[in-house]
């Protein structure tokens, strides 16, 4: 299986950045992201590559109303980049929702410990690997969405009171990786279908998806552009739309076969 993926991630209209994200090896959490592009991207990452080691690709938002957001966010995405580094087989449902309780224990040890016992974050994404079943899995109300054949599906139910309370305040999450919460539920589905050659994925915060609409997100990752200019043209959509927290994008395309 090739992949093309990349993450693009600015602090938009907040004062600092409390998002991360992971690519395969490479994680990041980043500040401030030079305006219109121009130079190096501060706020980018890339990934082109065969998959041989299981491979997480994912966003965390470090939640704004609890300490520490950014910390916890890059927490979180550094304990899955380790994770799957120590993997000596394949993740499936039942030891990836081991492995992120692990993360969400240990990031509740590491609120007490720095006297921040209320860090918390989401976490999204996809994990890819040789010779076993690909799968997604949330935390949060960060989402993830598949176009397939033109067609896009959000793949993750948003884990916010929102979600079961019409009218309910949109930023208000029930579910997250610390955050104080005796325990987190994982979502998570493993299948070959899941992926496929030809998909394309986008794994987001909140910050993009409550400013950018379907049609919108269909119509980027249709286009036939590299992942990190899609990316980084979903996040300028957010902020153009009046995004008013901070914004990320990861996006990955399975190749076909040859291409």
């Amino acid at each position: 299986m090739t992949i093309q993926a990349a993450a693009y991630s600015s602090k938009g209209r907040r004062p600092h950045n409390e998002d991360s994200f992971l690519i395969a090896g490479k994680t990041g959490t980043f500040n401030a992201v030079p305006p219109g592009g121009g130079g190096p991207e501060e706020g980018a990452a890339v990934f082109d590559g065969e998959i041989i080691t299981p491979l997480f690709f994912a966003v965390a938002d470090g939640m704004g109303g609890h300490d520490a957001g950014d910390a916890a966010s890059a927490f979180v995405v550094e304990k899955m980049r380790d994770a799957a580094a120590s993997c000596t087989g394949s993740f499936d449902a039942e030891n990836l929702e081991l492995t992120i309780k692990a993360v969400h224990a240990s990031l509740l040890e590491e609120g007490k410990t720095r006297g921040t016992p209320n860090m918390g974050s989401t976490l999204t994404g996809l994990v890819l690997q040789n010779g076993a079943p690909p799968g997604f899995f949330n935390a949060g109300d960060s989402r993830g969405y598949r176009l397939r054949n033109g067609f896009i599906r959000q793949l993750t139910r948003d884990d916010s009171l929102a979600s079961v309370v019409p009218g309910a305040a949109k930023n208000i999450i029930t579910n997250a990786v610390g955050a104080g919460l005796p325990d987190v539920s994982v979502a998570s589905r493993f299948a070959s279908s899941v992926a496929v050659p030809g998909d394309v994925f986008l794994f987001c915060c909140d910050g993009v998806h409550g400013f950018v609409s379907d049609d919108e997100i269909e119509t980027a990752l249709g286009r036939d552009s590299p992942p990190e200019e899609i990316a980084k043209y979903i996040v300028d959509t957010a902020i153009a739309h009046n995004s008013d927290d901070n914004c990320t994008a990861v996006v990955v395309k399975i190749l076909e076969q040859g291409e």
